[in-house]
């Protein structure tokens, strides 16, 4: 009786143990159709960033960190980034608001430019920083009275803080830059070897050469 009892809790205990690390090893990063994405959609590893357009941070990432990567890891179709803004004031708002107005296919060049830029219109006088942005907007493509109506529709405005809340409940972020990679959580600026260990270090949990 207390064999079959053991045997039963042993079983029991196996059971829980694959089943955690079943979950542990799937992480879904609940990517839709309203999320920028780049890199190809069926690239091995996922990496979701979390940044703010008047972080002087995530503008070092993306000038020099992001280029690498690329060129390493997303144009050979191994990974792929999801951004999704976090963020921080209310400039640093209206900036997400206007890269989601323009054409979609300029969401990253016009992210790539904001960041490029970022101390010619983010430490600048507020009437001045709308104006920056709404330069950078009409080489996107958005002429100024679009410009002026997106920043005034407050259902993008809500789509963007709804997702920081959201953020801030799946994955505790508070600060930016934040990544994380598949469900692995990296936090702050980080250099391009950082990224290309836990890279590589995804792909071989996935059978994926790196090379």
């Amino acid at each position: 009786m207390l064999k079959t009892l053991l045997a039963g809790l042993a079983l029991a205990a196996a059971t829980f143990m694959a089943g955690s690390a079943s979950a542990q090893s799937t992480w879904d990063p609940k990517i839709t159709d309203k999320d920028y994405v780049l890199g190809k959609a069926d690239a091995p590893v996922t990496v979701l960033e979390f940044a703010s357009f008047t972080c002087p941070h995530c503008a070092a990432f993306t000038n020099d960190v992001l280029p690498q990567i690329e060129k390493s890891y997303i144009d050979t179709g191994k990974v792929k980034v999801v951004f999704r803004q976090f963020p921080l004031n209310g400039l640093d708002l209206r900036a997400g608001m206007m890269a989601r107005c323009a054409p979609r296919d300029q969401y990253f060049n016009i992210t790539k430019v904001l960041f490029k830029q970022q101390q010619s219109w983010a430490l600048s006088d507020p009437n001045a920083a709308l104006s920056a942005l709404a330069q950078i907007a009409g080489m996107a493509g958005l002429p100024k009275d679009k410009f002026d109506a997106c920043l005034a529709d407050n259902t993008i405005a809500d789509g963007i803080v709804n997702g920081m809340q959201a953020a801030q409940t799946e994955y505790q972020v508070n600060a930016t830059p934040t990544f994380v990679v598949e469900g692995e959580k990296l936090e702050g600026e980080a250099s391009f070897d950082t990224f290309k260990a836990l890279f590589d270090k995804k792909l071989a949990e996935k059978g994926v050469a790196t090379n």
